[in-house]
């Protein structure tokens, strides 16, 4: 059985995608907040929401590089196997 490294790569290829979405939003209602206070209505922001997600997006990464070690450490008993 060879080590399918693709899926944890995935992984971590969507977390940082995730990343940047959050971070694209986080900026984006930073600038909406201004806009809306130069137009008197106020700013609706959800920081809880963002941490959170955040949160799901390093869980996302740590896991995703777990499962890069445990395959590279499989990789490594196979050749030391053929060794």
């Amino acid at each position: 059985m060879v080590p399918n490294f693709s899926i944890p790569l995935n992984g971590l290829q969507q977390a940082g995608w995730d990343l940047d979405k959050i971070a694209h939003r986080i900026a984006s209602q930073g600038q909406e907040a201004r806009s809306n206070e130069e137009k008197g209505t106020p700013a609706v922001l959800d920081p809880a929401g963002d941490m959170v997600l955040l949160a799901q997006v390093e869980n996302t990464a740590k896991a995703s590089i777990r499962v890069l070690s445990a395959h590279d450490e499989l990789a490594k008993d196979m050749l030391n196997l053929f060794a």
